[in-house]
């Protein structure tokens, strides 16, 4: 791992850019598998689940669990669904920390009305 330059904020705020935009690229793979759960449409039904997600330095998945429940089943069954069929990620970009990289992922589920 390389230190800090003279200029520390503009270091922290690079390795910021580059796990912000990893974070990104995998948000944009698990919403092609996101998929709202059925029977939930008519009861309309929304909530928010966060999810922790361990991965290897080269992508593949090691573990997902819920970290925090949105209250309904089946939303936090989707979304460990949508993340296991994502599986593998793209590779950790090197100057990103970890390994092995532990991501705590958000997702909304809002009512389709």
């Amino acid at each position: 791992m390389q230190a800090p330059p003279s200029n520390a904020a503009d270091w922290l705020l690079g390795r910021s850019q580059a796990r912000n935009a990893y974070l990104d690229q995998v948000a944009r793979l698990t919403s092609k598998y996101r998929r709202y759960p059925r029977g939930v449409v008519d009861a309309n039904q929304q909530g928010r689940v966060v999810t922790r997600v361990t991965i290897t330095r080269a992508g593949q998945l090691i573990d997902v669990s819920i970290e925090t429940s949105s209250g309904w089943p089946a939303f936090d069954a989707a979304e460990l669904e949508a993340i296991r069929r994502s599986a593998p990620f793209p590779p950790v970009p090197s100057d990103m920390p970890g390994d092995p990289l532990i991501l705590i992922l958000p997702m909304r589920f809002l009512a389709l009305r």
